[in-house]
């Protein structure tokens, strides 16, 4: 079995069909409320995320996850946080792929000011809730029944942690 070689800097143009097909199959009704997400074509990925924008792990050269921060509000008095989103594929889940975004981006995270980090995440999303408190994550808030998912009322979980 190769060994997988995990590389993560800034996404490039290169980057846009991978980083499509990583939304695609990763965010659905148990992951995001608003999974129609579509992208039509690489460019207009770009416009979205342009190159530089996001932190992008590439797992023998293929494109297996991102993480990317901005500012939580756009007050001069909050621009010490910033709210993250990531995902990984999911081929390649469970091989410390996310922890090692989550570690390279509280670097740059840090080394850009922010002393706090924050991200949502569905409550139904069990998997997420884990790996997030793995990661040193804790609860803020909770917006209860944010979400109507399928049938069923879901929260929105508010997590942080300084760094």
């Amino acid at each position: 079995m190769e060994k997988t070689t995990i590389e993560i800097s800034l996404s490039t143009p290169a980057d846009y069909a991978g980083l499509i097909e990583i939304d695609h199959l990763v965010w659905n009704l148990t992951t995001t409320p608003s999974p129609d997400i579509r992208w039509d074509s690489p460019e207009d990925y770009g416009k979205r995320h342009p190159a530089g924008s996001q932190l992008v792990a590439r797992c023998n050269g293929k494109v297996c996850g991102y993480i990317f921060f901005q500012d939580a509000t756009p007050l001069p008095t909050n621009q010490h946080v910033a709210d993250l989103a990531m995902a990984v594929h999911p081929d390649f889940q469970g091989q410390n792929i996310g922890f090692e975004l989550m570690r390279v981006v509280e670097e740059v995270a840090r080394d850009n000011g922010k002393r706090k980090l924050s991200l949502r995440v569905l409550s139904c999303n069990e998997k997420a809730i884990r790996f997030y408190k793995k990661c040193g994550y804790q609860e803020q808030g909770r917006l209860v029944e944010e979400f109507y998912l399928e049938g069923r009322f879901v929260d929105d979980l508010l997590l942080f942690k300084h760094i």
